[in-house]
């Protein structure tokens, strides 16, 4: 494996909690699973750590992040700046197959029962990524891409221990039917309803901190 393909198999572990949230890393087990030696599994590391989702701290060596409240509150402030101003360009750019797709992985998501909340969650993940990537605004995306993969192992919480699962598959639905009608407006305000419920959830769970008004918001 490559180091961009060791990364990327890295991302999917953390964002699906295989690798939790605070979970240190050995490196010579890494090394063992990928069948790769140390050489590319330090480099696809240091891309990580550039990333925000490793740190390295001494004794311990490499960690997965794991976030506190102020930290989840932050970063889904970032998601409203950077994720509902994509929906005009999303709206503009889209066409009647790319909804089609979109409402394939939502149907998708609608028919898995219970017990296959990873598998959900993965497809919720795609929906989004497509989502934007629809956009064509490469760079914002890229950004986009990099933090909600520090908040993806959240977002399972708050889908699946929160309880917040039914309501966020209808918001997905909602979407859908929004890009059917072209409705940027309502696009933009099904995103911002979306992470703000997120942040406002998380971060209660987390303990109490205050909810800023506001653009970041």
């Amino acid at each position: 494996m490559r180091p961009d393909e060791i990364a990327s198999a890295l991302r999917r572990a953390f964002r699906e909690r295989a690798i939790a949230p605070g979970q240190a890393l050995n490196q010579d087990e890494l090394a063992r699973r990928y069948g790769v030696s140390r050489i590319p599994l330090r480099e696809a590391l240091r891309t990580l750590v550039g990333e925000g989702l490793i740190i390295m701290r001494p004794g311990l060596g490499a960690v997965v992040t794991e976030l506190d409240a102020g930290e989840v509150q932050e970063l889904h402030g970032l998601r409203l700046q950077l994720e509902p101003p994509l929906a005009a360009d999303v709206v503009e750019h889209l066409g009647r197959r790319d909804i089609d797709d979109l409402a394939r992985l939502v149907g998708a998501m609608r028919i898995l029962d219970a017990e296959q909340s990873e598998e959900w969650s993965s497809l919720n993940y795609r929906f989004h990524r497509r989502l934007y990537e629809l956009s064509g605004r490469r760079h914002a995306v890229r950004l986009v891409v990099q933090v909600l993969n520090l908040v993806e192992p959240y977002a399972r919480v708050h889908a699946h221990v929160l309880g917040s699962r039914p309501q966020m598959q209808q918001e997905r639905v909602d979407m859908v039917q929004a890009l059917r009608d072209a409705d940027a407006g309502r696009v933009r305000e099904l995103i911002e309803q979306s992470i703000r419920t997120a942040r406002e959830e998380l971060v209660a769970s987390m303990g109490s901190l205050p909810m800023r008004d506001g653009s970041d918001v």
